[in-house]
């Protein structure tokens, strides 16, 4: 499959590329790695007129420390450089395990950090080549009407698959954007919208400049798990992040962050299981009510590969491994 033809700008400054981007609107396509924009512009799911480069903008793929305010990473540091950078391993362990089971090594060279956060949502009835596509009717995802996947609803199901955001999203880190018309600061939770069909809360004209991550108190443990069928390559079928601070000799569980991804179109905190640990001993018991709370969370449906039944299982499963290593029970 060829790609379409398009326009290749590279701006030299963040002021040039916000003009571009105001100039071009709903025509443009930022680009970074391209590791999954690229293939599915070949399948003829996105055809922008214009690619935006960014790579030629100073400092936007530098990765940055602050013993106060803590990581700062730019939209184009590759995940290789979370993978292997020694402040990352030591300080966010958590981020080091999410970049470490993305995709394949020759992609993480690739990849980056903004794309990742940024990647669309994925549907077997949606990432197709063009021509399988025109067989079926056209869903809410390419300017239909009903969702496929789950044979005619209003709805579009389609799958956020991102590895880190559930990572950062637990961390609690927030995103910079930034546009002719200014820059504005939110959650990176909030960066997501939920509805499959436009997953992104981020407007044509904006482009995403960095991304924030505070300090995780000392003596909390954190977890990132996923689920998959190939151990590399594989977007998550689900996956989990945790921060969790345990007493280590009464077992009681002081704070409680769960965030649960690959199974909906956006990371999902279960908050329930938050009110449930607040302030308890992390038991057996108390475990498996926690795993029941996130296999209710996890509603997956039919449009990846395994059946929506055993995700949650997995989702499930998950919740009790990360509860049992941060307690050592």
């Amino acid at each position: 499959m060829r790609l379409p033809r398009f326009r290749y700008l590279e701006p030299r400054s963040l002021e040039e590329a916000v003009a571009f981007l105001g100039e071009h609107g709903n025509q443009c396509k930022i680009i970074g790695g391209g590791t999954d924009l690229l293939p599915s512009m070949k399948q003829g799911i996105f055809k922008p007129a214009v690619l935006l480069s960014p790579e030629k903008i100073p400092d936007l793929d530098k990765l940055e420390w602050d013993d106060l305010g803590g990581l700062r990473l730019g939209p184009l540091v590759r995940i290789r450089t979370l993978e292997t950078d020694p402040r990352i391993l030591q300080r966010y362990p958590m981020v080091h395990q999410a970049a470490r089971v993305l995709a394949s090594p020759q992609l993480r060279f690739m990849g980056t950090v903004g794309g990742n956060l940024s990647l669309d949502t994925r549907c077997y009835y949606y990432n197709q080549s063009d021509s399988w596509r025109k067989s079926r009717p056209r869903c809410i995802k390419m300017g239909g009407e009903v969702c496929n996947a789950i044979g005619g609803g209003k709805k579009c199901f389609a799958v956020f698959s991102s590895d880190l955001a559930p990572a950062l999203v637990a961390l609690e880190a927030r995103v910079k954007l930034l546009s002719h018309r200014g820059e504005r600061t939110l959650p990176l939770y909030d960066y997501y919208s939920g509805n499959g069909a436009k997953p992104i809360f981020k407007e044509p004209d904006e482009m995403l400049v960095s991304v924030e991550v505070p300090l995780p108190p000392e003596g909390v443990y954190t977890t990132f798990l996923k689920y998959r069928i190939r151990k590399s390559i594989d977007f998550p079928l689900a996956s989990l992040a945790a921060v969790l601070s345990v007493d280590k000799e009464e077992k009681v569980c002081r704070k409680a962050k769960i965030v649960i991804g690959g199974v909906g179109s956006r990371p999902q905190e279960v908050k329930e299981i938050s009110r449930l640990l607040a302030g308890k001993k992390v038991d057996e018991a108390m475990i498996a009510d926690s795993a029941d709370l996130g296999f209710k969370a996890a509603r997956p449906v039919a449009n990846q590969a395994s059946s929506p039944e055993y995700r949650r299982l997995m989702i499930k499963f998950l919740v009790k491994k990360a509860l049992k290593q941060a307690a050592q029970v």
